[in-house]
């Protein structure tokens, strides 16, 4: 079966690998020749460690399973294709109504969107019901999950989605109704109005410190860097067209945000963000763990929401959380050790303070006093 993966970036790179891994042939388009030599270049070392870190079964040659192209054309032949391009709608919606018409009939659509919903760009194509959501948690070879579903999309192909997933080493998770963020990139929001709280006291080293201690392999700053600073604030943007205010923390956390994309100062994939990345890794100098209770109400808060607004159930939002993280406690499960009465107590103590919606206690969460 042939694969074909538009993006060679942070994301693309390691999903290519990880079908390559799987034995698929596939074929990985960038409009760079840069970004396909650094591909390459993971594919060599990075990748190769990432898989054996992660446990799964590693091939020794990942390259020789790997096209790298800049030419769209060489998606004709694919039976499943996945974008992995910046977080912009009208980017997204244009290159795959291009793939639609160089693709065969049957090929299925895959969209790896880190917050706009499948429906969104399906709506643009002549077979709306061929695309599905298939978004990874990040780093993609590291974490388990893999968001699946759609509103538009037809229910083979979902079941497809969810078989190639699961072959690829991953377990995937079906939500019941779009949203932006999808469940885990909602909750990552709501996080990042709750961190941004944490910083009136404590530093990222020391947030960080807490999140490791939950369970977490990687710290909440350690993570942005991972995901890359200018994809977090592209999230973001998006997030306010159809949420306002919702995801809002304090203006200052946005403007070093934009401050450090301007500086070039993206992460990882730059060699510098709230950290400075050596060999892959971030150095992060040791510290006292935080206090993260205004960090997990906000999330847990979030939590409740997403199931009154049937995006999925609790269950559902638990694993979500579990397979995103790769830590045993789900997101109830944390709260469920904190205690409800001291997460509403959080919630209604830091809302009266600041007025963030984030903070604002879910009807549901209230009925758990």
């Amino acid at each position: 079966m042939k694969v074909g993966i538009v993006g060679a970036g942070t994301m693309g790179a390691a999903i290519a690998a990880l079908f390559a891994n799987a034995d698929y042939d596939v074929v990985l388009v960038d409009v760079s020749e840069d970004v396909l030599k650094r591909a390459k270049e993971r594919h060599r070392g990075e990748c190769l460690e990432e898989l054996e870190q992660a446990g799964l079964k590693r091939k020794e040659d990942l390259v020789s399973k790997i096209k790298y192209t800049t030419n769209l054309e060489e998606l004709k032949g694919c039976s499943f294709v996945v974008e992995c391009i910046k977080e912009r709608l009208k980017d997204k919606i244009e290159l795959l109504k291009r793939v639609e018409e160089i693709v065969g009939e049957d090929t299925i659509l895959a969209t790896n969107s880190s917050s706009f919903k499948p429906s969104e760009m399906a709506i643009h194509l002549r077979k709306p019901e061929r695309l599905t959501l298939f978004h990874f948690s990040n780093p993609p070879i590291l974490m388990p999950l893999v968001e699946v579903g759609g509103e538009r999309v037809a229910e083979d192909v979902v079941a497809k989605a969810v078989e190639i997933a699961k072959y690829i080493g991953k377990s995937p998770i079906m939500l019941k109704k779009e949203c932006r963020g999808h469940v885990l990139n909602r909750i990552l929001g709501a996080a990042g109005a709750g961190v941004g709280y944490c910083l009136l006291y404590y530093s990222p080293e020391e947030i960080d410190a807490a999140m490791k201690n939950l369970g977490s392999p990687f710290g909440f700053f350690e993570t942005l860097d991972l995901i890359g600073l200018d994809v977090v604030y592209d999230v973001l943007m998006s997030y306010r067209e159809v949420y306002g205010e919702k995801f809002a923390g304090f203006k200052v956390t946005e403007t070093i945000i934009k401050k450090m994309i301007e500086w070039g100062k993206l992460g990882k994939k730059t060699g510098e963000g709230f950290y400075k990345w050596v060999d892959g890794k971030a150095i992060i100098s040791e510290a006292e763990p935080a206090d993260l209770t205004p960090l997990i109400a906000a999330i847990v808060n979030e939590a409740f929401r997403i199931v009154e607004d049937e995006i999925a159930d609790r269950e559902t939002v638990n694993e979500v959380y579990k397979l995103a993280t790769n830590s045993p406690a789900g997101v109830f499960d944390i709260a469920e050790m904190l205690g409800y009465e001291r997460i509403l107590e959080a919630l209604e103590e830091i809302y009266a303070k600041t007025g963030l919606e984030v903070f604002r206690p879910a009807e549901s969460l209230k009925l758990m006093k």
